[in-house]
Order: C-alpha cells, then structure tokens, then sequence
C-alpha cells in the first residue's frame, strides 16, 4: 500500500509524463508567438517525412494486417490474452461496442461525409482514366474511403501491437510502450533514457492525433449551432464547445472502462443503429446498399494496388491522402494498442483479430457507405453538397447532407450528437492510454487520467484562439502537418511488432501446448 500510494504522489516526477508534456507546450509556444513560423515548420517536415517514410509506412500497414489474421488463423490463434486462466471482464457486446467506438471511431465519423465526396470528385490515381463527378466514380470513391478505414487501417492500430503488449505483460513487463523494444534492444536501454522517449513520444503522437479532429470537430459544432436564430458562429461559441465536450471525455476518463467510457460506447453504438436505419430509411436505401457491395469488390479488387501506390503518383495524392492517414494512425498505435490489450484480456488473439481487423472495418465501411454514400447520391442528384464542402470544408458535408433528407430536424442532432460521442470516447481513451504509459500502472491515478484530458481540451482551445484571427483553422492544419512529424519516433515501435508479435505467440503457444 506504501508503494502504490508513493507511486501515485510522484506521477507528476515521471520522465515519460515531461519527455511527452514538453514537445506539445514547446510547438503551443512556438505557434502563439508567431503561427506563420509553425505552419512552415510543421508543413516542411510533413513533406520530408512523407517523402522519406511514404513508402515503408504502405508496406508496414500491409504487413502488420497480414502478420495478424495468419497469427489468428494459425493454432496459435486460441492463445488466450491475459493468460489461460484469464476472463474477459466485458461482455463480448460490451466490448465490440469498446473497441469500435474508441480507435478509430472519432475520426472515421467525422470524414465519413466528406472524404468519399473529395475522391467522387477527384478520383485516386488508381482510377485513372475514371471521370469525376459521375456515376462511375461512385464505387472507386468508396474503395478508396474504404481502404483509408478499412481493414489496414484498423490491423495497424491495435493487432501486432496488442498481442506484443498482452503476451510481454503475462511476463512481467507494464503496459508501456517501451516495452515492445524488450527483446529488441538492451534491457538497459529499455529501462533508461531510450524508454522513457518511447513513453513520451508515443503520448505526443498519440495526443497529437487526437487534438486535431476535436479541433476540427469543436468548429463544426460551433457552426452548426450558429445557425440558431439565438446563436452566432464565434470565437467565444467554438471555446465554449471545446470546453463543454472536454467536460464530457474528462468526466469519463475519470468514471473508468467499467463506468464512463463503456457507457459513452454502448450508447454510441444504439444511436449509431438509429442513424444507420434512419439514413436506409429516408434515404437512397436500396442505391446504398447495392453500391457498398460493388463499392467494397471495388475495394478489394484494387486493394494491393491501392495500399501499395507509389506515393510519387501526381500531384502528391498518396502523400495527401494515404500516406498522412497511416502516418496519423500509426502514432496511435502504441496506446491504443496497450489500451486494447487492457480491455481485451480473456480474448483469444483470433477474436482480437476478427474483432479489430475483420468486424470493425465493416461496420466503419457500412458507415461510409451510409453517410458518405447519401452524399454522393444527393450530389448526383443535384443538391449542391460539393458546393457546401468547397465554401466550408470538410466540417461542413454531414449537415449538408443530413439537412437534404426527411425529418432533418431529427437526424441533424442525432448526427451531432454521435459526432460528439464518438471524438469524446476516442479522447478519454486516449487520456485513460497516456496515463497507462506515464504510470505503468493499468488502473491509472485519476489526478493523471484527469490531466491528459485537460491537456487535449487546452491544447485544442488555445490552437483555435491562436493567430490573428480567432478560430483560425490554420493552426489545426498546422496540428494535422504535425501529426505526420510526430510519427517518425512511434515507427520503430511497431516495425519491432511485426517480428515480436509471431515470434512471441508462438513461444507461449508452444508453453501452453497449443501447437
């Protein structure tokens, strides 16, 4: 008891906690004191890395999905996590509905609308010789959508790095992310200076990736809002968003995975439902459901051709799109690999597998398909969506697409308020991570869960009141750049989980006589 209670007076004298804290109040100092400097910084190394990193990162993500569903359908696949013994301490609804809507959900549903519209308009390289704007581009804009959401994407996130994480942790080592260099590099370097920049770089990517959709979330609110006859689009109406839905994810983190952030995801995914028959319903349904199976052949069809694109094609398309997407995600890969592994113990690897890497994907691709599809339909049709993406961005297509439907009095708040709770359980999962990773611990001190969403929720609100303008979503693209850069340290980690994660399985597998 001595221990555990000194351990959580001193989180704040953690190195991680300071190695993570420092770079993201060095690049906020930077960017208040002149924003044009931190824009070409963050722009000039987002360009460098994709150009340097593009390439590896495509082969990587393949690998990393690859790697996973032969572990999971192997012998090796029944290897439960957390131990034989183990029970998983989620119902099995409870913990689809957790892992769906805390990885990659905040961000999957805040493009949903607009990125099938930008690849309708603007088809990938891939497709070359396909008009935009026409119906034929309909199928290649959702396979890419899909691709960037799909089973890559989510493999990357949470499969190699989770069954590293959960067999390393039955061994004795926390749930850290330096612990995937155990075996990889000296156990000195592990426990000393190496593993604390581990530690701390993976929160600063991690963070990074979050602050950035719940800035451009925060704007969309605020705009939506605006339009109230009582309201009006401001400064002071964005950082009162920010500051209510940081209130949420706080309160949640806080709560725990029993409490808050299990209840945050379950009723996420009964609005989703209402949301999805809603969009059936009142829209093109039978058009929607015809083009996600030829949208989703389309997608696998192309999908070698489409992960492993040159990022040389014109125009820098792969380094805009796909590249930025794998470098954004796999900053997320140590956390919110260690944070599966702490929700999913009792899971065999092979439901791990199916669930993230398989079941996941579908239903992100449903969703695309759903909301983005309606728009792409609509567009079609003539109702001006691109008009409303090119004057407002990409915050703009879910309310330029919902308010086009029947009963868009409902479906806009419902879709407001799913967009609210998907950024809010990606964000307390993340501080839940970050506090993991700074303690080793994996019941974090509230203090410090507490502390890594505040720190989201003022890093947000003091980017969107930087600048000469207040609100200026300059300093989000600066983030969004950022998010590229602070890839570069996490690579390593997960490149070590595409030889650790078999070969460990396979060795524990081997103790426990299932091969």
């Amino acid at each position: 008891m001595t221990t555990q209670s000194s351990s959580e007076r001193s989180w704040w004298r953690q190195p991680p906690l300071w190695v993570g804290a420092t770079p993201l109040l060095i690049f906020l100092v930077v960017s208040a004191i002149d924003l044009a400097l931190a824009k070409q910084f963050t722009d000039n190394g987002k360009a460098v890395v994709s150009t340097a990193l593009g390439g590896l990162w495509q082969w990587m993500v393949l690998l990393v999905f690859l790697i996973a569903v032969v572990i999971a359908i192997s012998p090796v696949g029944k290897l439960r996590l957390g131990g034989a013994e183990a029970k998983p301490s989620l119902k099995l609804f409870d913990w689809c509905a957790v892992l769906i809507c805390t990885l990659l959900a905040g961000g999957g549903v805040f493009w949903s609308a607009a990125e099938p519209l930008y690849h309708f308009q603007t088809p990938s390289p891939v497709f070359e010789g396909i008009q935009g704007g026409t119906a034929e581009a309909v199928d290649p804009a959702l396979a890419v959508s899909f691709l960037h959401w799909g089973f890559l994407a989510w493999a990357l996130v949470a499969t190699t790095t989770t069954i590293t994480f959960s067999i390393l942790e039955r061994r004795g080592e926390p749930l850290r992310p330096r612990s995937l260099l155990v075996n990889v590099v000296p156990r000195g370097w592990v426990d000393g200076p190496i593993g604390h920049l581990a530690d701390g770089l993976s929160v600063v990517a991690a963070i990074a990736g979050t602050v950035g959709p719940l800035g451009f979330l925060s704007l969309q609110l605020s705009n939506a809002a605006g339009q109230l006859p009582w309201l009006s689009d401001s400064a002071g109406l964005q950082s009162l968003v920010v500051v209510l839905l940081t209130a949420v994810f706080a309160s949640s983190t806080v709560s725990g995975i029993q409490k808050g952030i299990k209840w945050l995801s379950e009723l996420n995914v009964w609005l989703t439902l209402t949301m999805a028959a809603g969009l059936l319903l009142l829209g093109p349904g039978l058009w929607l459901i015809q083009h996600f199976f030829s949208g989703f052949l389309t997608y696998l069809i192309h999908l070698p051709r489409m992960a492993l694109t040159p990022n040389v094609a014109p125009g820098n398309w792969i380094n805009g799109w796909t590249v930025f997407y794998w470098g954004w995600f796999l900053g997320y890969a140590p956390l919110m690999g260690l944070f599966t592994a702490g929700v999913s113990r009792g899971r065999s690897i092979r439901e791990l597998v199916l669930a993230v890497a398989i079941l996941c994907p579908i239903v992100t691709n449903i969703w695309f398909t759903l909301l983005g599809g309606t728009g792409l339909q609509l567009e079609l049709a003539g109702a001006g969506i691109s008009e409303a993406l090119a004057q407002n961005g990409a915050a703009a297509a879910l309310l330029a697409i919902l308010s086009q439907l029947p009963l868009a009095g409902l479906l806009i708040p419902i879709g407001l308020v799913l967009v609210v709770l998907f950024m809010c359980t990606s964000a307390d999962s993340m501080s839940y991570a970050a506090a993991m990773v700074v303690s080793g611990r994996n019941e974090p001190p509230a203090p410090l869960r507490l502390f890594w969403a505040l720190m989201i929720g003022s890093l947000t609100l003091v980017l969107l009141r930087i600048g000469s303008g207040l609100g200026d979503s300059t300093s989000i693209d600066a983030l969004q750049a950022f998010i590229v850069i602070t890839a570069v340290p996490v690579t390593p980690l997960v490149l070590a989980t595409l030889w650790s994660a078999p070969r460990l399985a396979w060795k524990e597998a081997q103790r426990e006589g299932l091969n």
